[in-house]
């Protein structure tokens, strides 16, 4: 597996999971929980407001996004107020607020789509199986 295969396999992990305001962990995690406790796992920091995401990783022109990828969305505010993480074949992964963490089809809500970033990171020494990471 490549890292962004195994950062994938580790995201989908957490599919289930319930939606908590201020969350980030098992018991509950909001969309920047989420996509925190996904790349911490590599060593990575992300922001824990989904606005402070503007200035994070490097900006990739939407047409270009790829798996691994951090969306940023525009729902109810006009500043970003929602990440996810581009799955591939146009899904994402996020936790949604009656949802939970879910993968959903950007169909749906490509419209709140503002942007995307990308982080680069180097795959540490895990130390645990990746099928068994949360």
């Amino acid at each position: 597996m490549n890292p962004m295969e195994i950062l994938l396999s580790f995201a989908l992990q957490y599919v289930g999971i319930p939606y908590k305001y201020g969350g980030s962990d098992t018991t509950g995690m909001d969309c920047t929980g989420f996509v925190g406790q996904v790349f911490r796992k590599f060593n990575v920091e992300t922001p824990r407001r989904a606005r402070d995401f503007v200035s994070f990783g490097q900006p990739v022109p939407i047409e270009e996004i790829r798996p691994g990828d951090i969306l940023l969305f525009k729902f109810k505010h006009r500043f970003v107020d929602h990440v996810g993480i581009y799955l591939g074949d146009g899904m994402v992964i996020h936790s949604a607020s009656k949802r939970g963490v879910v993968v959903d089809s950007l169909k749906y809500i490509k419209k709140n789509l503002v942007g995307a970033r990308r982080v680069y990171f180097k795959i540490p020494t895990l130390g645990f199986d990746v099928p068994n990471l949360i």
